[in-house]
């Protein structure tokens, strides 16, 4: 039987103690910004108040994403709802600060049955929400290879990224511990450094509202910041 073909470089590999990092694969990521996105999904100029930004919500199936969105939207929780059919999309304008934003959001599917579809949802993206379920070791496992299909296919390289422990109000039912995930971010923010992006962890709950706003908050922040200064 012939060998399934994988590049280890394509993926990030894990382990029981956690996302190993995909090493320096971070690298073939460099930052490139096409001629195609510095047109009309490039934030504006610090001289204005108003901002566009198009944000991805990603991580496994069921982890919580399209609660969280939709608890960010206003439209409360809701304890089932259909699986995403490749992504959901949304949109709202908000003031955050001094700054108006006018968000694009992009609720990714988390089945690996959408995977081939996934990466022109991700074009063009400023930043992401990396949803995992405490509940579920194994969404914590996979978030390195999230964070590498978004940087892959963002088009834009590097960007920032705000790591969600969802569910924290079933701790009673917790499977990762939040010092797991601290550690995890600041491996992540060593690899980041030098493209001067950092990034986070909120401990977030789309049932009882927990950081919801928060979170969409501190990643329009650091969006804007990234990319309104001049090279």
């Amino acid at each position: 039987m012939a060998n399934k073909k994988q590049s280890p470089k394509s993926k990030a590999e894990k382990s029981d103690k956690g996302p190993i990092m995909f090493k320096e694969n971070i690298r073939k990521h460099k930052e490139s910004i096409y001629d195609e996105y510095l047109s009309d999904e490039d934030p504006q100029p610090k001289s204005t108040s108003a901002y566009m930004i198009k944000l991805v919500l990603i991580g496994d199936a069921a982890v919580g994403k399209t609660s969280i969105r939709k608890r960010y939207l206003g439209e409360g929780f809701q304890k089932e709802h259909l699986a995403t059919l490749g992504a959901d999309f949304a949109a709202t304008t908000r003031e955050v600060d001094e700054y108006k934003i006018k968000y694009q959001i992009w609720d990714l599917a988390g089945q690996p049955m959408f995977k081939n579809v996934r990466p022109r949802f991700f074009k063009g993206c400023f930043g992401a929400l990396a949803v995992l379920d405490i509940t579920r070791r194994e969404t914590f496992l996979n978030l390195g290879s999230w964070i590498e299909e978004l940087y892959q296919f963002s088009g834009r390289g590097v960007v920032p990224v705000i790591i969600l422990a969802n569910k924290m109000d079933l701790v009673d039912e917790q499977k990762v511990t939040i010092e797991e995930i601290k550690s995890f971010v600041k491996e992540l923010n060593k690899k980041t450094k030098e493209h001067s992006i950092e990034n986070f962890l909120l401990e977030t709950s789309a049932k009882t509202g927990l950081n919801i706003d928060k979170s969409f908050e501190i990643i329009s922040e650091h969006i804007i910041e990234r990319f309104s200064k001049s090279d």
